[in-house]
């Protein structure tokens, strides 16, 4: 029995391959398909799974309306991450983007008149592996080290997610300006938080679309009408972050939120971001 299913199972998927490539529907639940178990994978090797330690941010289908992908996505990369910063760190990323439009087949992501275009949330998880009890982001005495701290979202948009999807490295921008900062702020149930507002001028995702870019798997291609000759564009984001360094565990945890402007980052904090919990 286990063995016919598993031939009907091969059979659904060839048909659907065959029907359905290169069409919309393909690209979207390619996505879903790859990026899945894929997910699963990096969750049970990362820093949370080490650590005995739950980290839960509700998906795209916590909300009744169609606003970001249906589930969180788990990525780590401790070698990287570690040259970057020049410390012998481990980076688990926790991470979501905006939901797939059927009538392309691509994120919204890429789409300039989304409240989701070129926006993500999730949390960044950061540990030290040679000193467990330095407090990555944070000095000794608790203030915030917020040029350490910066490091995790500019590595993340210059290394990780521009490239995925074609950026020339020389091309990259990511500036940040920091417009406020509030200690002892309570989230997620916790206290002592720093919350951190910013400004971001760095690239956004519109291009032509080229062949094997890798992140294509995760949002779909570009979409071809909002192309208008100038590649991977500066333009001006907004972010919010969480941070706290968890004693307990030796971690430092942020949360954040990067969206186009300052009413989407409230909102999806309020309703999204914030129900996030941390079981210990």
């Amino acid at each position: 029995m286990k063995k016919l299913f598993k031939i009907i199972i091969f059979i659904l998927i060839i048909l659907f391959i065959f029907f359905y490539t290169h069409t919309n529907i393909y690209y979207i639940f390619r996505s879903y398909i790859v990026m899945y178990p894929y997910s699963l994978k990096e969750k049970s090797e990362s820093i949370l799974s080490k650590k005995k330690l739950k980290l839960h941010i509700p998906g795209g289908l916590y909300t009744k309306e169609r606003d970001w992908y249906p589930f969180m996505m788990t990525f780590n990369d401790n070698e990287g991450f570690s040259k970057y910063v020049g410390k012998d760190l481990s980076l688990t990323v926790l991470y979501n983007f905006g939901y797939f439009e059927k009538e392309y087949g691509s994120s919204s992501y890429y789409n300039p008149s989304s409240p989701f275009y070129s926006s993500f949330y999730g949390a960044y998880v950061v540990s030290n592996n040679k000193n467990p009890k330095e407090k990555f982001g944070f000095y000794k005495n608790g203030e915030l080290n917020i040029s350490e701290l910066s490091l995790v979202p500019k590595y993340d948009q210059t290394r990780l997610v521009l490239p995925s999807i074609g950026c020339p490295r020389d091309k990259i921008v990511f500036k940040t300006q920091i417009d406020k900062i509030e200690y002892n702020v309570k989230y997620v149930g916790e206290s002592n938080w720093v919350k951190i507002d910013s400004t971001i001028k760095t690239n956004s995702p519109i291009h032509k679309a080229k062949k094997d870019c890798l992140g294509y798997i995760q949002y779909g291609k570009p979409i071809e009408k909002y192309y208008n000759q100038e590649e991977y564009p500066i333009i001006t984001l907004k972010g919010r972050m969480y941070a706290k360094y968890i004693e307990e565990y030796n971690v430092t945890i942020a949360f954040y939120i990067l969206a186009p402007n300052i009413s989407t980052i409230n909102k999806y904090d309020d309703k999204v971001l914030s129900k996030s919990q941390i079981i210990k």
